[in-house]
């Protein structure tokens, strides 16, 4: 083993004995951190050092040394990691992968990956679609950290001596803050429910509003996941749109978010409406109805008895928004607001969470709870008091 410092860096070279006549040596290169003394700066050197031999006598290092990236992303990660994912993360992971990475980085050597190799590529990026528009920084962000995620699990299996994206500046931009409706706008669409046509998303639209649930949760609701004893709903599945592959059924996002939620008398009713109606809608279908049947029925579904796409579900929720008069949100917009008015109304961080499938308090209250321009106007009131005089 050898150590040499270069500048600020030090050259580590690892003797491997001879290979076909030839002496085989590895190499990787160790730079310190800021701030240390000479003394602690050679004892960091060391043990880098004697760290990589470790590694390069123990295989690892010679056995994956020539391993491209297209090869560890098709069989390494995609065995070990990607295929432990839920079936719409590893969708969107394959198609950055094959449109976005593969391209540039497919045939390199995993181990020759750098910086300015990644630099490079963030520069080369365009869109794909034929668009005059700039590429989007935040689809650039979302590739780069899909990029560092890879390298990052070839880093972790000790494949490569560090992640290069770590010295490369993420090209995303903030993350702009989702929409939710103000107390007014949530009011007004409330109040016309009762006028809209379809029964279908006058459902979907009080459901989402009383409950906060997830988009890919609603859309695999089942008639068995509702308790009209109790007063219920269960969360047990996600339902979603997998390119390729259909409309595929997965188990709810994590742990905390397979949960009952407690739903109001009037949601109830609504149900039970809604749920009578359906069945006159199947019996007139009679042999052209494809849906499910029993309690194993999805809540909402196309006009012939399927499952509807979770983009049916956006669809509905622009068409009735623009008949209202509202300004435009997501579906995700109606957790925020559910979310929102619950925090303005004085209900605590940790039923928030509970009730949304979060883990975390904090998180809640730092993403979902999206300031009420009436909350703020009592805010102000309650201020003001103190300035007022006998």
């Amino acid at each position: 083993m050898n150590i040499e410092k270069r500048g600020n860096s030090y050259r580590i070279t690892i003797s491997c004995g001879y290979e076909n006549g030839k002496r085989v040596k590895r190499y990787a290169t160790f730079v310190p951190p800021k701030g240390l003394t000479a003394k602690q700066e050679q004892k960091a050197a060391l043990e880098f050092a004697e760290d990589f031999e470790r590694k390069v006598k123990g295989g690892t290092t010679i056995q994956y040394n020539k391993m491209t990236f297209r090869a560890f992303c098709n069989g390494l990660y995609d065995k070990n990691h990607l295929q432990t994912l839920k079936p719409r993360t590893i969708s969107e992971y394959r198609i950055i992968i094959d449109s976005r990475l593969l391209p540039f980085f497919g045939d390199m050597q995993l181990r020759s990956i750098t910086p300015l190799d990644i630099r490079k590529w963030l520069s080369s990026l365009d869109r794909k679609d034929g668009s005059d528009k700039s590429l989007s920084r935040n689809s650039a962000g979302v590739w780069f950290r899909t990029l560092s995620a890879i390298l990052g699990k070839a880093y972790e299996w000790e494949l490569i001596d560090e992640n290069p994206c770590k010295r490369v500046k993420s090209p995303s931009k903030p993350q702009s803050e989702v929409k939710a409706l103000q107390i007014e706008d949530f009011r007004k669409i409330v109040d016309k429910l009762p006028e809209y046509h379809d029964h279908r998303i006058r459902l979907f639209i009080q459901l989402m509003l009383s409950t906060g649930i997830r988009e890919a949760e609603a859309a695999g609701l089942e008639w068995r996941d509702v308790d009209f004893k109790n007063f219920t709903l269960s969360i047990n599945r996600t339902s979603q749109y997998i390119p390729g592959q259909g409309m595929v059924e997965t188990t709810p996002k994590s742990k905390t978010s397979v949960r009952s939620i407690p739903i109001s008398e009037e949601l109830v009713r609504e149900l039970e409406n809604y749920k009578n109606w359906q069945e006159e809608q199947v019996q007139k279908l009679d042999v052209l109805y494809e849906g499910a049947t029993g309690e194993k029925t999805r809540l909402f579904t196309t006009l012939t008895g399927k499952p509807v796409y979770d983009s049916t579900l956006r669809s509905w929720l622009k068409k009735y928004l623009a008949w209202c008069e509202v300004p435009p949100i997501t579906v995700h917009g109606l957790r925020h607001t559910f979310a929102s008015i619950l925090i303005a109304d004085g209900v605590d961080p940790r039923t928030t969470a509970a009730i949304l499938g979060h883990s975390s308090p904090s998180l809640v209250m730092n993403v979902y709870a999206n300031p009420q321009d009436e909350a703020k106007r009592n805010a102000i009131t309650k201020i003001n008091r103190h300035f007022k005089r006998d």
